[in-house]
């Protein structure tokens, strides 16, 4: 039985309990909204995480001038370990899905699912895809 450790996992592991950390605080902004400046800032906080956030659309004929994009990625972490959020977009340039990916040095992207009985089980979807519909993916 192995027991190396995984750093990529442990680096995606930490990172969802960081989103699920801020979406609770953006949340609890949010529903009380008497410091509408904390929602705000709170919001901030979760726009300013990602290193970078990209679209890319799907097949198009050459003579489409502007093809739709259809997918989008929140890079969080480079190197080893990597991470980032991908997903596929809505018809109004929302995330309408979301999932988290790890990698490492030599290894293929592998999407992040916390293990029965992680803190994070029951939420995590939820809070990845809630994290994610912070960003505004269309022109």
């Amino acid at each position: 039985m192995s027991t190396e450790t995984n750093h990529a996992r442990d680096n995606a592991q930490s990172w969802a309990q960081t989103i699920a950390d801020m979406i609770a605080d953006m949340m609890a902004a949010l529903e009380t909204c008497e410091d509408c400046e904390q929602a705000e800032a709170a919001q901030e906080a979760i726009q300013e995480a990602p290193l970078s956030v990209e679209v890319r659309s799907g097949w198009y004929r050459p003579c489409d001038a502007n093809p739709e994009p259809m997918e989008y990625q929140i890079l969080l972490s480079t190197g080893g370990p990597a991470l980032r959020i991908t997903g596929q977009l809505g018809a109004h340039g929302e995330a309408g899905t979301a999932h988290m990916e790890y990698q490492d040095w030599g290894t293929p992207w592998t999407r992040y699912h916390p293990a029965h009985g992680e803190p994070l089980f029951d939420s995590h979807n939820a809070d990845v895809l809630t994290f994610a519909q912070q960003f505004y993916f269309a022109e």
